[in-house]
């Protein structure tokens, strides 16, 4: 080769090679382990559902997903995490619906545009939350019987939450709506310490995740008086639903999650990371097993899962301001 002739297929040699090798990189992906962010503290529903996702994932993927919890500010501190980190694949955030949805209409100023600078790669889980009193010391055995009571006494009763703007809390504000009553919103910082104020009879009742409620119901410390799906569940086929207690104006609240990255990760990324999850919704044994915990394992391509936050928004937006929800 002449010395003109190889000044000039030089470049595109070396051209040529880097998009080879970039190509080659995002083929191997993952090359290294992946970092999955919780926006709560460990042993709560959100911290389990990624820690055995996260298990199974990584036999698919052949690289280990390591959970990280990142508590604080109703989410806020794990999504602006998420949507500043490096948009190629290697961190992914599990978002409950208060980090996806919620706090995009209660909080004024975000650190981070959701609709920017997050990506929305799969849904992952759903859960319904279900209606209990204390089943010792509350006189209520019906959810009839509570919407009376509430409505011939306005601001005597009391319920709490998980924290404002958690679906414990939408659950509830979608119950108190639709039923036309006046209760006292009590937030908590979980579902631990509002259940302890149940159980010593401190409030009137609360919207709990299946997931935890069931075993306080099979224990007999709590009774359930409704779920918060559109559907009865096969946990508690005895329960009815808001529309079986006559209330029909649509707000049925669950509680689900969802895996997104930062924005600008490219698009094949996103797509196998969403095929991984695919295929963890497919093993049988992996999802009876949180079946039998209250909790659906579940699974989207990217373009569903946005259309899905697109309704949720929607709705949950409408029900945020016909409730009347704030942080104060």
């Amino acid at each position: 080769m002449n010395k003109v002739l190889a000044r000039k297929v030089a470049p595109l040699l070396t051209g040529m090679g880097l998009l080879f090798c970039s190509l080659g990189a995002q083929a191997a992906y993952p090359d290294k382990p992946i970092r999955l962010v919780v926006p709560f503290t460990p042993g709560g529903v959100t911290d389990v559902i990624a820690r055995g996702v996260a298990k199974e994932m990584s036999k698919d993927l052949g690289q280990t997903i390591v959970v990280e919890n990142k508590p604080g500010a109703s989410g806020i501190i794990a999504t602006d995490f998420v949507a500043k980190s490096a948009p190629d694949g290697y961190t992914v955030l599990l978002a409950a619906v208060g980090q996806a949805v919620v706090n995009n209409h209660l909080y004024k100023k975000l650190p981070y545009d959701p609709a920017q600078d997050l990506t929305a790669v799969s849904l992952v889980a759903e859960g319904q939350n279900v209606l209990v009193v204390n089943a010792q010391q509350s006189p209520f055995k019906t959810g009839e019987e509570l919407i009376n009571y509430a409505r011939s006494k306005p601001e005597e009763l009391t319920y709490a939450s998980f924290g404002n703007g958690s679906s414990s809390h939408l659950s509830a504000a979608a119950f108190t709506t639709m039923a036309n009553i006046d209760v006292i919103h009590a937030p908590y910082r979980g579902s631990a310490p509002a259940m302890t104020d149940l159980l010593g009879g401190h409030i009137s009742f609360m919207f709990d995740s299946m997931g935890t409620a069931i075993t306080h119901i099979k224990a007999n410390t709590v009774r359930p008086l409704a779920v918060s799906g559109p559907e009865r569940s096969s946990l508690l086929p005895e329960v009815p639903t808001f529309a079986e207690l006559g209330l029909n104006q649509g707000y049925n609240v669950t509680a689900w999650f969802g895996f997104h990255v930062s924005s600008g990760t490219p698009p094949e990324i996103v797509e196998r990371l969403s095929q991984s999850m695919r295929t963890v919704s497919e093993n049988t044994e992996f999802v009876e097993g949180f079946r039998r915990q209250g909790v659906d394992i579940l699974s989207s391509t990217p373009a569903e899962y946005a259309e899905f936050l697109r309704q949720e928004d929607e709705k949950l937006g409408s029900l945020i301001k016909q409730a009347n929800i704030t942080l104060d």
